[in-house]
């Protein structure tokens, strides 16, 4: 199978031709060990391996590339992916940047929904001094955060929980400097009009089934009493979302304060105690 082989096997299955034409020279990279500058001048070689073969056409069904290769990169780290964890996107490092611009020298941070651990790690990578806690719903899902925290040696400062974050998991005298979550908010009706590669990630860590919204209000309600006197809540959330968020801040009595990406873009929420 060549380079030009798989860029029209995945072009064909409604793959943009853009992002045809860097996967396919990931996919052949990942599984030949060919680098990317002599697959551009050689689109015409024949690949003999039954494994990319196999790749090509697991991604051209829209299966995610990320799986297929198990390992992608956020906020300048690589984290293993698998079906039991959502994706690291761009857009989470937005949270995963306000987060690690709030949290003081030996800080303690929690992530509430910590799917691959990623914005976690990003902000104990970062902060060198801070301490944190993860916490997932899903063993199997914690267990790929635990894993991406050992090998970026941070597990040391991070413990993990496994827990609803729907609930209150801490004795009240228990508080962090910065709460962060990218929990389920996507709705209901959003999720019929999704790409094809979000039908094998875990659903129940892209909706709540309803409006997208149950579960951030419960975070908010919840733990708005675990922020230290100066502390932050700093949510993703949908960018139609962002009046519905403001709300229930200031129903719990907290300012509101958007976090918008570079195209102007709402991507989520810094929330604080109002003084």
């Amino acid at each position: 199978m060549t380079v030009r082989d798989i860029i029209r096997l995945l072009t064909e299955a409604g793959i943009d031709p853009a992002d045809a034409r860097s996967e396919a020279r990931l996919l052949v990279t990942h599984f030949t060990g060919k680098p990317a500058s002599y697959l551009l001048v050689h689109p015409d070689e024949d690949f003999a391996s039954p494994a990319l073969a196999a790749a090509a056409e697991k991604r051209a069904g829209r299966f995610p590339l990320q799986y297929i290769v198990g390992t992608w990169e956020f906020y300048g780290l690589p984290f293993a992916v698998n079906e039991h964890t959502l994706i690291p996107r761009p857009d989470t490092e937005l949270i995963a940047e306000a987060a690690i611009r709030h949290t003081p020298a030996h800080g303690r941070i929690l992530d509430l929904c910590t799917g691959s651990g990623c914005i976690a790690a990003a902000i104990l990578a970062n902060v060198k001094t801070a301490e944190g806690t993860a916490v997932d719903l899903y063993p199997e899902t914690l267990r790929a955060a635990e894993e991406n925290l050992r090998a970026l040696a941070l597990s040391d400062r991070c413990t993990t929980l496994c827990g609803d974050a729907t609930t209150d998991l801490f004795d009240p005298s228990v508080t962090f400097d910065v709460i962060v979550s990218n929990p389920p908010y996507v709705t209901a009706d959003e999720m019929n009009d999704l790409a094809p590669e979000l039908a094998f990630e875990p659903s129940h860590a892209l909706t709540d089934g309803g409006d997208g919204l149950s579960i951030l209000e419960k975070i908010i309600e919840i733990y708005k009493n675990h922020l230290a006197p100066s502390g932050v809540m700093i949510l993703e959330h949908g960018w139609k979302q962002s009046d519905a968020v403001r709300a229930i801040a200031e129903k719990n009595g907290m300012t509101h304060e958007k976090i918008m990406d570079y195209g102007g873009n709402i991507r989520g929420a810094i929330l604080k105690a109002k003084n």
